[in-house]
């Protein structure tokens, strides 16, 4: 059996990652302007990778004998070689995949699999004929059954087939994804792990999120409230295997919150240390499960860059979209104690909430000035369908294409604020922290000092 998985993407200048947002995807469009510009280009350039499920489901596949291809191109004439195809969704890609699918539809009698979790929310946008929309996360549906034509095929004719199949979730039962072939086609990036051409292989150490902005974010949705935690060794193991082929010490972990099981994370990182293993690497994480003994052993192991979601200035906007954090005086000692270990720490900040006005980002644009950070990210307010909060916005989304949906863009009609406005206060926002000339050596001797 042959079977190419197709993961297209829209033609912009700007990085386009589906594996974020929960597999919803983000896509950095920094605005106009030259400072933007140079934004776009340079994080486009800096960081790649696909799709977690996606390579899971290549390596599934392979290790079940099955001749399988990963392409990034729409070439019909490729697609008619093919037994199956799996067609990878996002919001951020949204409309370019379902072009692509009634493309295949109308010019090859292929069939296809639709894979995400954006493809489950809007099941109904996915379906056609010669479609079927993967339930849950794919590479458990591929492992459980067979690879047999007329099995594959049973389940376009019949759509509740998948019922008499029991399904693991166990992140224990999966091989390695396989980034030799990916690495052959495509480049796996995350510099800002350092300036330089080393591969950041992605890796998942856990699985699920039980925390309280399930409210509006999407990782809950692919992956569910249940943290699902590998083998301390079978993690290790997988990055011995690729720094060893692919020559690369450098990996970025892609839990939606690395130490949230405090045990399983102190665990792992003493036995990455009993082996010896060199390597550096990124997590992101809440701020609350960080303190000087953990952060002391996380950077023995090797973490040299945290992400931390701040989000705002304001108590009051937190509230709004129930985001639970810790008060901002021991936000500010915390993010000390990493930058005093020589840990990165990225804030991600968030604008254009339902509580946002000008007064409250433009405090947050001061908070994130003040804090000890050495980067930053703003993105905007998004509802995404699927999520708890979305009803409450239903009525108000004013944009046309859920390709807009990229965490850069205001999609709703808020009370406050327009496109225009934010427009202007996301490039503040950004001009203000990394033009800020006071720091910028500092910022950028935090960069250059630790990797190269």
């Amino acid at each position: 059996m042959k079977i190419l998985i197709l993961d297209i993407y829209q033609n912009d200048s700007w990085r386009l990652v589906k594996d974020t947002a929960g597999g919803y995807g983000t896509g950095n469009d920094f605005g106009k302007g030259y400072m933007s510009f140079f934004f776009n280009k340079f994080v486009s350039k800096m960081i790649a990778m696909p799709p977690m499920h996606a390579m899971y489901t290549f390596s599934v596949l392979e290790k079940k004998g099955v001749s399988v291809e990963y392409t990034r191109n729409l070439n019909i004439d490729e697609i008619k070689l093919y037994d199956f195809i799996i067609l990878v969704s996002s919001i951020i890609c949204h409309e370019t995949e379902i072009n692509a699918l009634k493309k295949i539809i109308e010019l090859t009698d292929k069939k296809v699999f639709v894979t995400g979790i954006f493809g489950n929310t809007m099941k109904e946008k996915y379906s056609m004929k010669n479609s079927y929309v993967v339930p849950g996360e794919p590479e458990f549906f591929f492992n459980a059954i067979e690879p047999d034509i007329n099995l594959y095929n049973e389940f376009f004719v019949d759509k509740n087939k998948i019922n008499e199949f029991t399904f693991e979730s166990d992140v224990t039962k999966l091989p390695f994804p396989d980034w030799e072939y990916y690495e052959k086609k495509y480049p796996l990036k995350n510099n800002f792990l350092g300036f330089n051409s080393k591969s950041a292989v992605p890796i998942l150490a856990t699985r699920g999120c039980p925390y309280s902005c399930f409210y509006y974010c999407t990782y809950p949705l692919q992956q569910g409230r249940k943290v699902r935690s590998r083998n301390e060794d079978e993690i290790i193991d997988e990055i011995v295997h690729w720094k060893k082929i692919l020559k690369t010490n450098k990996f970025v972990f892609r839990d939606p919150v690395f130490s949230i099981n405090r045990k399983f994370t102190e665990k792992f990182c003493k036995r990455l240390i009993e082996r010896k293993v060199d390597i550096i690497f990124l997590i992101e994480t809440h701020l609350k499960n960080l303190d000087d003994e953990l952060l002391d052993l996380l950077y023995e192991a090797g973490l040299r860059l945290v992400y931390v979601g701040i989000e705002s200035a304001s108590q009051e906007v937190l509230s709004s979209i129930k985001r639970y954090t810790i008060n901002n005086d021991e936000q500010y000692k915390i993010i000390k104690k990493c930058k005093d270990r020589n840990i990165i720490v990225k804030s991600m900040f968030m604008i254009g909430s339902p509580e946002d006005d000008e007064n409250t980002i433009n405090e947050t644009i001061k908070y994130s000035n003040f804090l000890p950070n050495q980067l930053v990210q703003f993105s905007v307010f998004t509802p995404y369908p699927g999520t708890p909060q979305y009803k409450n916005f239903e009525d108000k989304i004013d944009s046309k294409n859920y390709e807009d949906f990229n965490q850069y863009n205001l999609v709703y009609k808020h009370e406050k604020l327009d496109q225009t406005k934010i427009n202007i206060l996301k490039k503040k926002a950004y001009n203000s922290f990394y033009l800020n000339f006071k720091n910028f050596s500092v910022k950028t001797k935090s960069l250059l000092s630790i990797f190269l």
